[in-house]
Formats: structure tokens, C-alpha cells, sequence
């Protein structure tokens, strides 16, 4: 009996730590594999991810001053995809920028559409940066496109804006259609306010691309809303995985947690990213 009870409970812990995609019926899902990973070797596989801001063949952003994004940021330890914050050695001048700090971004090489699944188990760091798990393209003027599937921070401040008092307990996600100069930027963005801190436990993030209207997310593997783009979402779009600064959360000029936190700390662990492919059974 006692026996019969611990395979029940590693049941439940398992299928809660390897969260799945809904149940389609008719339908099975399949791994992508050029955009699933599980971090489990030794130095990051440059042939699925970018890491280096300014070689994506499509994406050339280099973060939100004042953080920089670099690949130095990025390393693969104990079975995780590990992004460290910090202080540069010295101060980095980008056009009208001035970098003072360091993130990182990673982007995949491979674009996905509807019909895809979307899932990462993370941690976040327990610094005043932040970030999360996202998709995003190029576009053109008139069609530029945005899912952000979770973002949150580690900690706040005293600076930090009023509407963004609850951004170390939440997943936040947005549907947004670019501003550009044709048009004016336009979203459709819900949240789910958590118990745990995002720095004090892994969740599970998830996102279902159902159509081109219709945005579904999962936390743990649980639906939790949907989003309904402003305009329809039907473009490739490219897998990113970020921690950057954030102007609604500013990073104190003395005593930030990005300069004084120890290595721990200011570590962001993403133990997997899995997407997965609806196909007919």
C-alpha cells in the first residue's frame, strides 16, 4: 500500500515538472526538435540557438540600456540553460546608448507558426532584471508582431511603477501588433498573479498558437486565459528566451541587486524549452 502511495505521488510530482501540451482530438503532437532542448550537455547548441545579439540573421536588438546583451551572460551547468546579470567591466556606447550593465538573449534559428506548442520551465533570477520567454519577427511596417508568453522581474524597488508592484509574482503575457509608422501599437495582455516569487521556484510556461486569433497559455500545464490579437497573428515568427532591464523597474544607481547579488543569485535557470508540432494522428 505505502508503495502503491509513492508511485502515486511521483506520478503527479513528474507530470507536474514535464508538463504537457493539450489534448487534441484527432490530433498528436510531435517534437520540434531544432526548437526543443533540454540543456543537458555541456556548452549551448549554436546550431539551434543564437546567442550572439548581433548575428541573428533576422534580429539585431542589443538590449534595453542600461543592460547589454552578450554572449558571455549565457553557460550550461548542472542540467540548465544558465543566464547571468552583472555590472561590465567598463561602460559600452551604442549609438545614443550607454550600457552599464550585462543580460543576454538567445533566439532560435528556426521559425514556427500555428498549430505550435510552446514550453519552458525556468527560474528567475533574484535581481532587479527580468525578462522571459518570447516570440518576435522582423515583420514590415505594416505587419510586426509580438507574443510574449511570460515576462516578470526578480525583485522591486521603491522606483519600480505603481502597475508594476506585483512583477516578481505573476506571468504576464501580450499579443502586440508593433508600433511602426504606420501604425500605432496595439495589444491584447492578461496576467496571473502567483503565491511563490518567479525567483523562488520553477514554473512551467506554456502557449498553444491554436489560429491566428486565438492565443491560449498554460501555467504548470493548466490553461489559464487566452489572448485575442489586435490584428491576426499569421507570420513565422522567431523563439526568443531574454533577461534585460526594464525602464518600469529601473536598476538602483547604488546597492543594485545586478552589482552586489552573488553569482547565484543574479542567475536565471531555464531547465527546458520544448515546442511541439500538431499533426494528424
Amino acid at each position: 500500500m505505502i508503495k502503491n502511495i509513492l508511485y502515486v505521488i511521483l506520478f503527479c510530482w513528474m507530470t507536474n515538472l514535464q508538463a504537457q501540451p493539450p489534448k487534441i482530438e484527432g490530433k498528436q503532437w510531435k517534437k520540434v526538435k531544432a526548437l526543443s532542448d533540454e540543456f543537458n550537455g555541456k556548452k549551448i547548441n549554436t546550431k539551434k540557438w543564437n546567442i550572439e545579439p548581433a548575428e541573428h540573421y533576422e534580429l539585431k536588438w542589443m538590449g534595453r540600456a542600461p543592460a547589454l546583451f552578450q554572449k558571455e551572460s549565457f553557460s550550461i551547468g548542472d542540467g540548465y540553460l544558465r543566464i547571468e546579470v552583472g555590472e561590465l567591466d567598463n561602460p559600452v556606447t551604442l549609438g545614443k546608448s550607454t550600457y552599464k550593465y550585462h543580460g543576454g538573449i538567445l533566439r532560435s534559428y528556426k521559425k514556427t507558426n500555428i498549430g505550435h506548442y510552446y514550453e519552458c520551465r525556468m527560474k528567475m533570477n533574484k535581481t532587479e532584471m527580468g525578462g522571459g520567454f518570447w516570440l518576435c519577427h522582423q515583420g514590415t511596417c505594416e505587419q510586426k508582431h509580438e507574443i510574449d508568453i511570460t515576462e516578470s522581474v526578480g525583485v522591486l524597488t521603491k522606483n519600480t511603477h505603481k502597475w508594476a508592484h506585483d512583477w516578481d509574482r505573476i506571468m504576464h503575457s501580450n499579443a502586440i501588433h508593433r508600433g511602426t509608422a504606420c501604425n500605432k501599437s496595439v495589444r491584447d495582455q492578461k496576467a496571473k498573479y502567483l503565491d511563490v516569487n518567479n525567483s523562488d521556484k520553477f514554473y512551467t510556461y506554456g502557449f498553444y498558437r491554436k489560429s491566428a486569433t486565438e492565443l491560449l497559455f498554460y501555467l504548470d500545464g493548466e490553461y489559464v486565459y487566452t489572448l485575442t490579437p489586435p490584428v491576426p497573428f499569421d507570420q513565422d515568427l522567431i523563439l526568443q528566451f531574454s533577461i534585460e532591464a526594464y525602464d518600469w523597474n529601473p536598476i538602483p544607481e547604488k546597492g543594485s541587486k545586478v552589482a552586489t547579488g552573488t553569482k547565484d543569485e543574479r542567475t536565471t535557470l531555464v531547465d527546458w524549452i520544448r515546442v511541439y508540432e500538431l499533426k494528424n494522428k
